[in-house]
């Protein structure tokens, strides 16, 4: 009956964290430190539910959740450092992912957890160590995203304070007929389609294959650990099926970019 019960609210936690979705991101750009953030939410909600029953007089109980917490602010700090070799930030979220691991197999040897739980815990805390390590390599890792087109445009001189040019200033500079005047007035600017998805897998893999370019399944998996393979493969499919990713080769040599 318990084990119902605590299953049953695994499932709520993991529901509530998965879809709420908050306006509010400190992470800019920065898209690999908010997937982070993300993963460790669940974890830290993780393991608040196995030490829940624990006497709340007994130290490690108050340890492992507050080293869970760190770990979290720890995240936080590292926004704007991910990219930065031998930063103060990253070591130390690093540092506190070890000694949750530690604290977290404890409690197993003392009987206060299960080995099964111990194991699924301290693996997904290690995977959102690596997932860190690996995301300090990843363009989707920087809070600032320069454009190609701003950088390339030179035609207004290279004043930045320089303001918009008017309909009728591109009219004189490129000598436009009414008619091209019209359509440049009344044209709308082409946006691509999103992924047809009710969750956010389809819409993270697709913006991974934007910024990364050509993919396989085991270099998206990189980038989104709290997705097994086998559910990144299957959102690929949907993409490919939509149109908007193009697959290339078969089996384990598949890969794929945005069309």
């Amino acid at each position: 009956m318990n084990i119902i019960k605590d299953k049953s609210q695994t499932e709520k936690i993991s529901q509530f964290v998965n879809k709420k979705t908050l306006k509010l991101s400190p992470f800019g750009d920065n898209k690999m430190a908010e997937r982070a953030y993300f993963h460790a939410e669940r974890l830290v909600s993780a393991t608040y539910l196995i030490t829940k029953h624990i006497d709340h007089e007994e130290p490690i109980r108050h340890s492992l959740r507050e080293s869970t917490i760190l770990i979290l602010d720890s995240i936080l700090n590292m926004r704007d450092a991910l990219r930065t070799v031998g930063a103060d930030s990253v070591s130390k979220v690093e540092s506190e992912i070890r000694r949750t691991i530690s604290m977290i197999r404890i409690l197993a040897v003392s009987g206060f957890v299960s080995f099964e739980n111990a194991d699924i815990l301290s693996d997904a805390f290690d995977e959102l160590g690596s997932f860190i390590e690996n995301a300090r390599r990843s363009t989707l890792s920087e809070s600032i995203h320069l454009s190609r087109e701003e950088l390339s445009d030179v035609r207004y001189g290279s004043n930045t304070n320089y303001s918009t040019p008017s309909i009728k200033d591109i009219i004189k500079d490129t000598n436009s007929t009414k008619d091209e005047v019209s359509v440049m007035s009344n044209s709308v600017p082409y946006t691509p389609p999103k992924p047809q998805s009710k969750g956010n897998r389809s819409e993270a893999i697709f913006a991974i294959l934007k910024e990364q370019g050509l993919s396989g399944i085991k270099d998206i998996a990189i980038h989104i650990p709290e997705y097994s393979e086998k559910m990144i493969q299957r959102e690929l499919f949907n993409l490919v099926s939509q149109g908007l990713v193009v697959k290339s080769g078969s089996k384990r040599w598949s890969t794929y970019s945005v069309k």
